[in-house]
């Protein structure tokens, strides 16, 4: 399994590299209008594209078939590319916490645990977002699952901006919950932990059940 993830890192060694420099880029941006947590969403919204990528180049160069005569289970093929996930958010969440610091350090203010949190939610988002993408890959492949992510993404976006604009009323109406970053932070990671353990197994049988070759 271990080759398995070091297949992905070696194929998205490049990208790391474009991804670091443009979140180093809007990151700086962003600051500079003192918005010092822009890269905790931006990065995991790049590191799920960069999942995608190597779901693309598996596609593309019919990993499939070549995974189908390894001495290896479908559950095992399924959760290393699960783990090469969590792997990639954990770096990101790591890119990201060190960017803000790095941001409220400079900017003159300090860095306290609902800062910490947020940063946390970021990568959570992210995983969310995997924990959709992942079986839509192995169900309906590489091309079809960009798609799920811009919707999974997208749709949410852009109902938020058309209440804004058009119904802003609207959200003066939800009831307030007086729920701490933390809490949110902690929450977010029970239903994020929930939420891959059944994508990995509804992955796990839909590859089962799909003929490699």
């Amino acid at each position: 399994m271990t080759g398995l993830i070091l297949k992905d890192l070696y194929t998205m060694k490049k990208t790391l590299i474009y991804l670091v420099a443009v979140v180093v880029l809007f990151t700086a941006i962003y600051s500079s209008a003192g918005d010092s947590h822009f890269s905790d969403f931006f990065v995991s919204i790049m590191v799920v594209s960069i999942l995608i990528s190597t779901m693309s180049y598996d596609e593309f160069y019919h990993w499939d078939r070549y995974a189908a005569i390894l001495p290896l289970s479908r559950r095992r093929i399924v959760g290393a590319k699960y783990l090469t996930a969590l792997l990639l958010f954990g770096m990101g969440g790591l890119i990201s916490l060190g960017i803000s610091v790095a941001v409220q350090l400079f900017q003159g203010r300090g860095f306290f645990m609902d800062d910490l949190a947020l940063v946390a939610i970021g990568p959570l988002v992210g995983m969310l977002g995997a924990a959709v993408i992942l079986p839509c890959y192995y169900r309906f492949g590489a091309q079809k699952s960009r798609f799920v992510m811009l919707a999974f993404y997208g749709i949410p976006s852009i109902l938020l901006v058309l209440a804004l604009k058009f119904a802003p009323e609207s959200l003066n109406n939800v009831p307030e919950i007086e729920i701490t970053p933390a809490g949110i932070a902690l929450a977010g990671a029970a239903l994020t932990a929930a939420a891959m353990a059944v994508s990995f197994l509804v992955s796990v049988r839909i590859l089962e059940r799909k003929e490699l070759k």
